[in-house]
């Protein structure tokens, strides 16, 4: 080629690069172009034309920025950009339900979401700009945000111990002890108690093979002999503790064989003194008279029965015991009477106080609940069992082991078998490629996989070793929250050190009052420093509430203070010495440090000083309304007619001044007396005195209708 042609391009070549760089133009073009149709360009522009709609846009657009915005805290390894789609986050004024939802401002929490982000509680894919990318799942990000209605379980991922801000949570944490899921599941922030079901070393001692054969046939129900399935004898909509375990006929016989074969323990005292058996079998009424002291005791404060009334049944009664209604076809009858007479001798962890029965209690009693509490009809479908065999009773002891009862049930000589069923600690944190959906149709999310396992678990894993559950939808919701909030350990150093752990109350007094408490159980129903149930009043301060002659006269003779409330305190027949040893100990050892001994002389709490009170009582604050004196007022709050014997004067100044910080969540309002005020609320209330210190209680009522007796009575 000569030299004069080297420099010169073709006309093929020149349009060539015109053409490529027409195109290359336009793809640079296409970047800016794209980039302002984007997602999160529309939303903000969006904010802005609403924000101009409003009187207060001066205020909302004074920090607004046009650019992608984020929250970044390294420490947490969050980084958040939430917030350039959410603009009214924090805005005050945006809280209302007319605002659109993307732009709505955050709830009021605890937490400042520009120390935390979004994600920590949220979940989803921070860093994203688009609304799939964020909120749900795709091929690059497998975890979505959390529908809201789980959000409680955010805060157990950090917060081990209750928060009162979250109720779901709470209870489903208490589902997971109370359904047994802790005897086969290790579960981060769920301890194991120290019983889950009953100790069966001696079992065969209480119940009959026959009626274990149809228990475990189907724990949820026992089916009557018209074939109504019900519990017991009557439908519940309560959560049954023992699940249902799919078990063959022949499985069946070998497990009942096994179980009724466990007769460790011989029955101690369940014999009846034959003088009283002799007197009272005679009397006609034994009956009647037995229906009469199991009232008097108040079982069914803490035990239900089934009651007819108008041709509808129903539970009545507390959930702390079991179900009583058809007892009797139950328990053996010797068993009956050793286990009234001392419940720990047969089980040494239940919670049933031992009461000081006679035996002529014991008998009367007994006769009542053989002739009321029964079915005869009840076990006619179940088949002729026998006496067990050598060799079904050791199939049934195979069995038994593998089916992993021993995970909740004790057999002296059989070791407790831990971590039968996966480690959950983890649950919350996997994502969808981490599970096992199965053939299951149900949608490929975490939320969907937890609730079919509970619900089905051999639609997501036919081999699955887990029993069949019964899940009210309330408590699936609960159940659901208290799993996902299992993460697994904190994903920083940082997050490791955001970690509330729960607080173990425990009071376990020393002493005559300790084998007292320990006796008669009183932290069953009543706490003490925190540790102990809520069915009764918080006894935290009661020395400091109480007077010592009014506490006697009550621990004796129990009467309800608050007259809508169908829970009574049972009568426990204590003497004198028990009753002053449980005094003495309130007024020493439970004591509030915000109530200081009276320093002021009684002598001021004048005639009419209480007239004045009485005036702002009944006219100015109406406590009327919420308190009942005599016969007359409201019944929200307890009964005041003999509060002047009941109270301190020193309790009753300090709860006119804060009620909360006596006790927490107290439903009385606090109001800004006066310290006038006070002194003469206080003057009044201490002059209102019943002779002898104490009301009497109420009869029991033994007027029952026929169907209501046949089915148990009512409280």
């Amino acid at each position: 080629m000569a030299a004069e042609e080297m420099g010169k391009v073709s006309q093929r070549v020149r349009i060539a690069f015109a053409i490529s760089s027409v195109i290359f133009l336009a793809v640079l073009a296409v970047s800016p172009i794209k980039d302002t149709f984007r997602e999160w360009r529309r939303y903000k522009r969006d904010y802005v034309r609403f924000a101009q709609t409003r009187v207060d846009s001066k205020r909302l657009l004074a920090d607004y920025q046009p650019n992608i915005e984020q929250i970044w805290v390294p420490q947490l390894g969050v980084v958040d950009r939430c917030v350039t789609c959410h603009q009214g986050l924090t805005q005050a004024s945006l809280r209302d339900a007319a605002v659109p939802k993307v732009f709505r401002a955050h709830p009021p929490i605890p937490h400042r979401g520009s120390q935390w982000g979004c994600v920590v509680c949220h979940r989803g894919q921070g860093r994203a700009t688009e609304v799939t990318e964020a909120h749900e799942t795709t091929l690059a990000w497998e975890r979505p945000m959390l529908p809201i209605r789980y959000i409680q379980a955010s805060c157990g991922s950090c917060h081990q111990n209750q928060l009162q801000e979250t109720p779901q949570l709470n209870y489903g944490r208490q589902a997971l002890v109370r359904l047994n899921c802790v005897g086969c599941h290790r579960m981060g922030g769920v301890s194991r108690p120290e019983m889950l079901g009953p100790d069966l070393t001696s079992v065969g001692n209480k119940v009959t093979r026959e009626w274990i054969y149809k228990w475990l046939k189907d724990p949820r129900t026992i089916t009557d002999s018209d074939g109504n399935v019900k519990v017991n004898g009557v439908e519940t909509a309560g959560d049954m503790r023992m699940p249902r375990f799919r078990l063959t006929e022949p499985e069946l016989r070998v497990l009942s064989a096994y179980v009724s074969s466990l007769q460790g323990q011989a029955i101690d005292s369940g014999v009846i003194d034959p003088r009283v058996v002799a007197v009272w079998e005679k009397k006609p009424d034994v009956v009647e008279q037995g229906e009469l002291r199991f009232r008097q005791m108040f079982c069914t404060t803490c035990h239900s029965l089934a009651v007819t009334r108008g041709g509808e049944t129903k539970l009545i009664g507390g959930d702390i015991g079991p179900e009583l209604t058809k007892v009797a076809t139950k328990v053996k009858p010797e068993w009956l009477v050793a286990w009234l007479r001392n419940p720990q001798g047969y089980l040494p962890h239940s919670q049933m106080p031992q009461y000081r029965w006679t035996d002529e209690d014991l008998y009367k009693v007994t006769r009542y609940i053989q002739a009321k509490l029964s079915d005869s009809s009840l076990l006619s479908d179940v088949p002729k069992l026998g006496a067990p065999a050598a060799e079904e009773v050791e199939q049934g002891k195979r069995l038994f082991v593998q089916k992993g009862c021993p995970s909740c049930h004790v057999i002296k000589g059989l070791p407790s078998q831990n971590d039968f069923g996966p480690d959950l600690s983890n649950l919350g944190g996997k994502t969808t490629s981490q599970l096992e959906f199965g053939r299951t149709a149900i949608p490929r999310t975490l939320v969907a996989y937890i609730r079919a396992k509970i619900t089905d678990p051999l639609a997501v894993n036919p081999s699955a070793r887990m029993p069949q559950y019964q899940i009210e939808p309330a408590r699936m919701e609960e159940l659901t929250t208290a799993l996902l909030s299992m993460t697994g350990g904190p994903s920083t150093s940082a997050m490791g050190k955001l970690q509330v752990p729960a607080t173990r109350a425990s009071f376990h007094p020393a002493g005559a009052f300790g084998a007292l408490y320990e006796r008669y159980k009183c932290y069953v129903c009543h706490s003490f420093n925190g540790y102990g149930g809520t069915l009764a009043p918080d006894l935290s301060f009661e020395g400091s509430r109480a007077r010592r002659a009014w506490l006697m006269a009550f621990m004796k003779n129990p009467q309800t203070l608050r007259p809508t409330l169908t829970m009574r305190m049972p009568q426990f027949n204590l003497n004198d010495q028990e009753t002053a040893t449980i005094a003495d100990y309130f007024e020493i050892g439970l004591a509030s440090p915000a109530v200081m001994p009276a320093a002021e002389d009684p002598k001021k709490f004048t005639p009419q000083l209480a007239a004045v009170g009485k005036q702002l009582y009944e006219v100015r604050y109406e406590c009327q309304s919420c308190h009942t004196i005599g016969s007359a007022g409201g019944y929200v709050g307890p009964n005041l007619s003999n509060v002047g014997n009941w109270m301190k004067a020193e309790w009753i100044e300090a709860w006119l001044r804060n009620p909360q910080s006596l006790v927490p969540g107290a439903i009385e309002p606090r109001r800004s007396f006066t310290n006038d005020e006070i002194q003469a609320l206080t003057a009044y209330l201490l002059s209102l005195r019943q002779t002898g210190g104490s009301p009497k209680p109420a009869r029991a009522n033994l007027k029952l209708s026929s169907d209501t007796a046949a089915a148990g009575g009512s409280r």
